[in-house]
């Protein structure tokens, strides 16, 4: 019963990240807002996937690793594009962070290529196991790396008392919100990867639907607080694409 639930709930959340896809295309922010668009439109790209595939398939599977790859580089980037329209007030802060999150994404990668070489299995023809550790330790480094990104320039903006627009309110509350979620989400993964699932462990389903609704209401809110762009926005994104 729960995992139907659960597989509903997926349909509901692919709907809801469409929304948020049409909101942001609608109101054009992507003329200032590249790289959060991109990660609307992967987000959305892989629901569409995931759903067209059977659950825990070899297909399933390779999917979900090499989406993670992809969004363990993504998120650093749609980090970045959250404070766009305050570039000019923020650049020398933003770099900085930016710098340090980057050296870090680096390190960690590292450190999983040489862990998932460590746990390198000789019964793994395909490489799957090889790259799913890589992946999952990368995608837990970016996710947190990202969110001390976002939490750094969030203080600098209160310590300098600096006026947030509203978009930058909302995609910088978004990002928290959805990166802790995709934190606690990595941590699930190790459990599961550590511990196993089976079909009478409730706990891993009713985890997941936990994080399913977080992630539908906080889209929700998102999507619903985003404004259209004033057309004197003084961003260089902006002025750069007529």
């Amino acid at each position: 019963m729960l995992s139907q639930v659960n597989h509903w709930m997926e349909y509901a959340g692919a709907g809801i990240d469409l929304l948020l896809l049409l909101r942001v295309l609608g109101l054009r922010l992507q003329r200032t807002y590249v790289f959060i668009t991109l990660a609307c439109v992967l987000e959305f790209f892989f629901d569409v996937v995931d759903l067209s595939l059977l659950r825990e398939s070899p297909e399933w599977r390779r999917v979900f690793v090499y989406s993670e790859l992809i969004f363990a580089f993504v998120f650093p980037v749609a980090a970045w594009d959250v404070f766009e329209e305050l570039a000019n007030s923020l650049n020398t802060v933003r770099r900085l962070a930016m710098i340090r999150t980057v050296t870090s994404l680096l390190m960690i990668s590292i450190f999983g290529l040489l862990l998932a070489s460590l746990a390198a299995r000789g019964d793994d023809p395909t490489g799957l196991a090889f790259i799913s550790t890589v992946s999952i330790v990368v995608w837990t480094g970016s996710a947190t790396g990202s969110l001390a990104f976002i939490w750094a320039i969030h203080r600098a903006v209160r310590f300098q008392k600096m006026e947030v627009p509203g978009n930058t309110y909302v995609w910088m509350i978004f990002f928290e919100l959805f990166l802790i979620g995709q934190v606690a989400s990595c941590f699930v993964s190790f459990s599961e990867a550590g511990f196993g699932q089976t079909p009478a462990n409730l706990l891993p389903q009713i985890t997941d639907l936990t994080l399913m609704l977080y992630g539908l209401a906080i889209t929700i809110w998102c999507a619903l607080k985003l404004k259209a762009l004033p057309k004197d926005l003084p961003s260089a994104s902006l002025n750069e694409n007529p």
